[in-house]
């Protein structure tokens, strides 16, 4: 970079502006495909996905709760808060930059000799020591001309990296409200499995016992005690994966709330949650190109294109001459009556033209232009992930629902044929073992409609985020 002064005449300078007088044109990206005009599992009858339709007020709390206290959240927002910062401070360039400055004095000034000529004879004079004093006074403006956006656009280029920031924090809302959504209806599902767990566990614990006196009878071989002590096994771990399970959901509750973690009773942490009674809601996405407008991930991807567009306009303007003018005044003296009689004033104007160092201006625009690329390739991958992940979650959607019905049907056929089972018993028509069998399966049926309708509601909780609902 080469810097002319400013006795360059004004023709000459008049030339070389003129010769520049074509700014550089920004990038754009390759275009995107189109998104699809409608989803391809997405229900006849769906409803706009909205968490109050869905929410009780202990999970509302919760969340706000979560909203409020979560460390990860506050770290987001700082972020946030500090891009902001560093794009306020980048603006700053648009505008003159004031300097001013203010200095006092005071040295000690030592002892000379000095010879006076006196009739012919040089006479030695010595001057004692003393102190002088001097003071001053500076003032300055700067300013540069944006004369190609350069300046403009590395201060896009910061704003869009704030924004980017604000889309994180948004991502880390949804992520909160679906995560406590987890843990709470998780709980929920587990203290409703938990008592029929120890019936199943009450139940196979007899039919073992059953079991056992008919081997001894020699009706049964030992072989049907193995069978029989693998059921009470199984149920007994069942009820220890429960626990174990809900220890830790009420611990991922204490994490996203900010809160110690809770004892191993768990007592008080959440006061009986509840899983919703009501069928699941069948809810719509909206249109695909509104849903991906909406999505923090796709908007942080578009504004990182934003922000390399901006950056690639900025390092083409590097090639280009920069405009720069100051001023200055100053004054000092070692008396107040001198500041009026000495003032200084400066006025300048600088012109600095590329003509050596070509070579890197070139590279930077070329690693701006492939930083443009990626982004836009970021930008196309985003929203295809985005896409199919919406996608699965409705067909998920609709194979749980199918999955429902189905295991209704079983409970239905389970639970007649209990009492069926249970009538029988009473008039001995059957054993009691055949009626343990019977039972069991009910049990069974009713865990597996209980877990089916946790897997529901954790998907609606899931498609909740995709879609960036409220």
């Amino acid at each position: 970079m080469t810097t002319l002064p400013f006795r360059l005449s004004p023709l000459l300078l008049a030339a070389l502006l003129a010769a520049c007088a074509t700014a550089p044109a920004s990038l754009p990206p390759e275009a995107a495909s189109a998104p699809p005009t409608a989803w391809q599992a997405e229900p006849a009858d769906a409803t706009a996905p909205d968490w109050a339709a869905v929410t009780d007020p202990q999970l509302a709390d919760l969340q706000a709760r979560a909203l409020r206290a979560n460390r990860d959240l506050a770290q987001a927002a700082l972020r946030w808060r500090q891009a902001q910062t560093q794009a306020e401070i980048g603006g700053l360039r648009l505008r003159p930059s004031l300097g001013g400055s203010a200095s006092a004095s005071k040295p000690l000034e030592g002892a000379s000799t000095r010879t006076v000529d006196v009739g012919g004879v040089s006479v030695p004079i010595t001057s004692n020591v003393g102190w002088s004093r001097s003071y001053g006074l500076s003032a300055s403006v700067g300013y540069e001309l944006d004369l190609w956006g350069r300046i403009a656009a590395n201060q896009a280029a910061q704003a869009a990296q704030a924004e980017a920031a604000r889309t994180d924090l948004d991502a880390a809302r949804l992520l909160i409200r679906q995560r406590v959504a987890e843990a709470y209806w998780t709980l929920a599902a587990i203290d409703l499995q938990r008592p029929l767990a120890e019936q199943q566990l009450a139940l196979n614990r007899e039919n073992l016992a059953l079991v056992s006196l008919r081997v001894r009878e020699g009706k049964l071989l030992p072989l049907e005690i193995d069978k029989a002590a693998s059921t009470v096994q199984q149920a007994q771990v069942r009820l220890s994966d429960l626990a174990a399970d809900a220890q830790l959901q009420r611990n991922t509750l204490a994490l996203l709330l900010g809160e110690p973690l809770p004892g191993p009773d768990g007592g008080g942490f959440v006061a009986e949650p509840r899983l919703p009674v009501q069928t699941v809601p069948q809810w719509a996405p909206g249109a695909p190109a509104e849903v991906l407008g909406r999505r923090p991930d796709v908007q942080r991807a578009r504004l990182t294109v934003d922000a390399a567009l901006a950056r690639h306009r900025a390092a083409d303007a590097e090639r280009y001459p920069s405009l720069s003018f100051s001023a200055s005044v100053s004054t000092g003296g070692s008396r107040a009556a001198d500041w009026l009689s000495q003032p200084i004033a400066n006025l300048a104007a600088n012109l600095a033209v590329p003509l050596i160092d070509w070579r890197r201006l070139d590279l930077q625009r070329d690693n701006a232009r492939t930083e443009v690329e990626l982004a836009a390739l970021a930008l196309r991958d985003t929203v295809q992930k985005a896409l199919v992940e919406i996608e699965g979650q409705l067909v998920d959607g609709e194979r749980l629902r199918q999955q429902l019905a189905a295991n209704a049907l079983r409970l239905q056929e389970a639970t007649a044929a209990e009492r069926l089972a249970a009538l029988r018993y009473e008039v001995g028509a059957i054993s009691r073992a055949d009626w343990l069998q019977a039972r069991n399966a009910m049990l069974e049926a009713q865990q597996g409609q209980i877990q089916l309708r946790l897997r529901a509601w954790l998907n609606r909780a899931a498609l909740a985020k995709a879609v960036a609902g409220a």
